[in-house]
Parts: C-alpha cells; sequence; structure tokens
C-alpha cells in the first residue's frame, strides 16, 4: 500500500529512514519547518535551513522515488527575539518558488507571549501577501486552549 507522510521532520533523520519509508509505502512527505532543539542566533543559519528544506532534502527523498515537499517559518520558540525573527521573515520570500513549498508553516503559538502573536501576525500577512497556504501549530507548554482560539 501506498501512503503520504504529512508531517514529518527529515532534517533530523537519516538516509536509512528514507530507504526504510520507500519500503514501506511512502511516495510523498511534508516537512514543516521546526525549532532545532536550540535557538539559532542568526538569520544565515536560517537560510541554510530553508536550503536544506528546498534543495537537500528533496534530492535525498529523490534517491528512493520520495516526493520532499516543505512549509517555511520561524518557529514560535525562536519568535521573542523580534529583529531577528523579522530578518528571517524576510528570508522566506526567496525560497517561495521553490517547486516542493507549500507554503508557511509550521506557525503558531508556545509560550502565548506578546513576541510570539506578532510573529504569527506578520506570518499570516506575510501568506496572504504572497498568496501561500498556512500550516498552524498548536502551543505544546502553554495554555493551549488560549493559544488555538
Amino acid at each position: 500500500m501506498k501512503y503520504i507522510d504529512p508531517h514529518i521532520h527529515m532534517v533530523s533523520r537519516t538516509i536509512d529512514d528514507y530507504q526504510r519509508m520507500a519500503q514501506a509505502g511512502c511516495v510523498a512527505l511534508t516537512e514543516p519547518a521546526f525549532w532545532a532543539g536550540f535557538d539559532r542566533r542568526s538569520s544565515e543559519g536560517f537560510y541554510d535551513y530553508f536550503r536544506q528544506l528546498t534543495v537537500v532534502e528533496p534530492g535525498r527523498a529523490a534517491g528512493y522515488g520520495i516526493q520532499h515537499y516543505c512549509w517555511l517559518c520561524i518557529n514560535p520558540k525562536e519568535a521573542e527575539d523580534l529583529s531577528l525573527a523579522r530578518e528571517v521573515i524576510s528570508l522566506i520570500p526567496l525560497f517561495l518558488e521553490r517547486p516542493n513549498v507549500l507554503g508557511i508553516g509550521e506557525i503558531g503559538l508556545n509560550k502565548n507571549s506578546k513576541n510570539e502573536l506578532t510573529i504569527l501576525e506578520e506570518q499570516i500577512a506575510l501568506a496572504s501577501e504572497y498568496n501561500e497556504l498556512i500550516l498552524v501549530h498548536t502551543p505544546h507548554l502553554e495554555d493551549k486552549l488560549k493559544g488555538t482560539k
């Protein structure tokens, strides 16, 4: 049976995982941009990450017959530094024309802070400006109901 994985982070996986997924019938996947497990300190780090999502990962996946699609954003966990977040948002349009980009995501809130909300609104505005889809992330750590509303 063939299947599509709608939400997976292949950046943190090995080639063996692509091979196993292909053997199990995976034909396509979508990879939302996510927090790397640490806060990136420069927009250059995000540029490299977006390049990995739009160039490197599609190539790795194609080697196993899997189509790789992605979403681009700055994750809410990294939205507290407004200056950095805005630099990252300004990079996203450079990648939107790549054939595997589905839109802006995974955007949302984490701790429901004022800065997170500001960056969420700015990313929604970016998606609207470029007529892109959005993929929404609901909070893990703080008030999930409040952050979802």
